[in-house]
């Protein structure tokens, strides 16, 4: 009995052993929501303001297009694409465009397109096809897309993705497009903080693209010479109490409907992802944005990171070397009502081959944000955030016996 419970014992073991270690997550606040994840983050910062089930990996549908979006700023940004530039969409995007039970914006061969146009149809009305379009821009092929995206993702910290369109549909509705190995049912599936990751990469790396996702319409040229108004797919754009101007829906044929929006709480910039209305009313991902934030709004409070520390340059004057340090920015951070807590600066370090005399706008050093309560450092790319420091005050350089002594002290 003994070697038989000891063998289970074992077992157990073994199997803890490939369990793969968790990061602890918590948000500041978990928010009461119909829909089956919702996450909310300072977009600055990173910071996780609120989570519901986040990391559950879901159908996100449109929400995809912001993937190629973000490949496509980034030739944009490397010079290889412009704007305004005139392109012609292959044959069998055409053929897929005009297809209006998989498509909404149909496109033809023979004209050509803005990118400007085809981002606009992408991003105000969702079109399918305009992502597949925008996919082949960067790519070269809608296969080569799906393995450069992963990589960029899995850059970004997203473990194992796994791309399936640039549109959100899944393998079966791709037509001859679809990729026969596999499933019909394949699909884009993220958690609501891979998405809201992901998003956050959009507007902070390429914030010009919520001059797109705020449009409440656009003009788009159709195959027959007349001319499309695209409307906005977004029903809480231009609204007042959040300023949200952005960025995405979503709907799937089974899950329901998702919705990344990008506004501001307190003036701060905030990303809000909630995904997969299931039997609910598509109205409620409208609904549940607002709510989540208005959670957020009165269960928290925003507080500036205090930094009261030195740090010591051996020729500085005054203070035994110690010289005052401040963020010449400080950051601001949510922390839940009610909690003695505070974001600190810590683990301070200095610039290397920092000498006096310092002016108030030199760097000398850095250091991490800190906070007493768990919750409230939850980061959603799992980092902390560091600000750089600088003198609160010129500082003059100390005479050479002083700095003698204050290396040795």
């Amino acid at each position: 009995m003994k070697l038989l419970r000891y063998l289970k014992l074992g077992a157990a073991i073994a199997g803890m052993a490939v369990i793969p270690v968790q990061t602890v997550q918590a948000a500041v606040i978990t928010p009461t929501t119909v829909m089956r994840s919702a996450v909310s983050i300072q977009s600055d910062t990173g910071q996780v303001l609120a989570d519901q089930n986040g990391n559950e990996r879901l159908p996100i549908a449109s929400v995809s297009k912001l993937i190629v979006v973000y490949m496509l700023e980034q030739k944009i940004q490397q010079k290889e694409l412009t704007l305004d530039q005139q392109v012609t969409v292959p044959k069998n995007i055409a053929v897929f465009s005009q297809n209006t039970s998989i498509a909404n914006v149909p496109m033809t061969t023979h004209r050509t397109y803005t990118i400007s146009q085809i981002l606009d149809a992408t991003l105000i009305e969702s079109s399918n096809a305009g992502a597949m379009e925008l996919a082949y821009l960067v790519a070269g092929s809608q296969e080569d897309y799906y393995r450069q995206a992963e990589k960029l993702l899995s850059g970004w910290g997203i473990k194992n993705p796994k791309m399936y369109s640039a549109s959100g549909l899944s393998n079966g509705d791709l037509g001859s497009f679809s990729d026969k190995s596999i499933s019909p049912s394949a699909e884009n599936t993220f958690s609501a903080r891979e998405v809201a990751l992901i998003a956050k990469h959009v507007v902070n790396d390429f914030p010009n693209i919520l001059e797109y996702t705020n449009k409440q319409t656009a003009l788009f040229p159709l195959p027959d010479g007349s001319v499309k108004t695209l409307k906005s797919t977004n029903a809480l754009l231009g609204n007042q109490s959040y300023q949200i101007d952005g960025l995405k829906t979503g709907t799937t044929p089974k899950n329901g409907s998702n919705l990344v929006t990008h506004g501001y709480l307190e003036d701060q910039p905030v990303i809000t992802v909630v995904l997969n209305t299931d039997e609910n009313p598509r109205e409620e991902i409208f609904n549940q944005t607002l709510s989540v934030l208005s959670q957020v709004q009165e269960q928290t409070e925003l507080k500036t990171s205090q930094t009261n520390s030195s740090i010591k340059i051996d020729n500085a004057s005054g203070k035994h070397g110690q010289v005052d340090v401040v963020a010449k920015k400080s950051q601001k951070f949510f922390i839940e009502k009610n909690v003695d807590d505070r974001a600190t600066v810590k683990s301070i370090v200095s610039k290397k081959n920092v000498a006096a005399p310092l002016q108030k706008n030199e760097e000398i050093g850095s250091g991490k944000i800190a906070f007493g309560q768990k919750s409230d450092a939850d980061f959603i790319d799992g980092k902390t955030p560091s600000v750089k420091l600088y003198p609160t005050k010129n500082v003059e350089k100390a005479d050479i016996f002083t700095t003698l002594i204050q290396k040795v002290s």
